[in-house]
């Protein structure tokens, strides 16, 4: 069956761009949310997780489902985290690569990981980083799990870099505990918003 499932999302990945996952390939996606990952579906995942030429949002897909497929923690994936979670400059992946090496990290270990993350989160206030970041899936489901004070003090930093971003453009969307996004506004008022950011812009300039 693993075999079959393999070259059917490889068939059907050739079918999705590099900026949307076409929905054949969706629908193959899914079923591997519960069933038994082996180590061929693993490396599939890790790979696509990692790819260079798509955006990090068709990354994140792939990512989704190693950190949520309870089988996934029978593989050592300390090593694959670790690596990519140096790499990884976008704040919203960088959480969730963090998310998986807390699986198998110490705390002495997580330390220094989220020391320098404290720095990253002052210097980025992309808007869209902090709803993965501040989302119930993100540093606040590791704050709660874990309870290391190194969880704790970077939520606190979130949530105090969080209030520098305009508001305007907070709030938009978070992301549930399955890794899926949640609008919090409607299309009107998302336009209502960015109209009125991109007013403010130009009445500074």
């Amino acid at each position: 069956m693993d075999n079959c499932l393999l070259s059917e999302l490889e068939r059907t990945f050739k079918k999705c761009s590099d900026c949307l996952l076409h929905p054949d390939y969706i629908a193959n996606l899914n079923k591997l949310n519960n069933i038994e990952l082996s180590q061929e579906l693993i490396d599939y995942l890790c790979d696509k997780a990692t790819l260079k030429n798509h955006i990090w949002e068709i990354r994140f897909d792939h990512l989704r489902i190693l950190l949520l497929n309870p089988s996934a923690k029978a593989f050592d994936l300390k090593e694959f985290y670790f690596e990519n979670l140096k790499k990884c400059r976008r704040l919203a992946m960088k959480i969730f690569y963090i998310r998986g090496y807390a699986i198998y990290a110490s705390e002495e270990e997580l330390n220094p990981v989220m020391e320098k993350f404290r720095k990253n989160l002052e210097k980025n206030h992309d808007y869209i980083d902090y709803n993965y970041v501040l989302s119930v899936a993100g540093i606040p489901y590791l704050a709660d799990t874990y309870g290391y004070d190194c969880f704790v003090r970077t939520l606190e930093k979130a949530e105090e870099e969080h209030q520098r971003i305009d508001p305007l453009l907070r709030g938009y969307f978070t992301l549930n505990m399955n890794l899926e996004q949640v609008d919090l506004l409607s299309i009107e008022e998302v336009r209502r918003r960015s109209e009125h950011f991109l007013e403010k812009c130009r009445n500074k300039n």
